[in-house]
This record gives structure tokens, sequence and C-alpha cells, in this order.
């Protein structure tokens, strides 16, 4: 997953729920305004949560991708032995 599908994704989510997504906005300008120091802390919580499941995502596809290949390989290997 490259960051222009969970781009998308993210997009597609505002599109069907902007009603949903205004409403979230709007109470966090709130808390942001009343409790600055806090919601800082909390937004950087986010973005590293986030940088985490993206680094996530891209072990978990570079981990499939060599084990699609050496299944590949392996079966190769057997159809010459036979």
């Amino acid at each position: 997953m490259n960051f222009e599908t969970m781009w998308m994704y993210a997009v597609e989510f505002y599109h069907e729920y902007s009603i949903v997504v205004v409403v979230i906005a709007v109470i966090f300008v709130v808390i942001a305004y009343q409790k600055p120091k806090a919601s800082f802390k909390f937004v950087i919580f986010l973005v590293i949560m986030a940088c985490i499941i993206y680094a996530i995502g891209l072990f978990g596809e570079s981990i499939e991708t060599g084990t699609s290949n050496k299944d590949k390989m392996i079966n190769k290997t057997r159809s010459l032995d036979d």
C-alpha cells in the first residue's frame, strides 16, 4: 500500500462521510483551542502511529513478495527434478 492509495482512501472516506469528518474536525479545533499542549501531543502521537502503520505496510508487502518468489522458485526446482 503506497501513499497514493492511502490518500485515495482518505479522500473517498471524506466524500462518503463528509458530515462526520467535519464534526470531528470541529471537535478537534475546539479542543485544540482550549488545550493546545495536550492536543499537540495527541497530533504528534497520531503522526507517529501513522508512520509506524505505513512502515509495517511496506515491510509486509516486501515480505509477501519475497515469500511469493521463494515459493515460485521451489516449485520450479521441484518440476525440474521430476
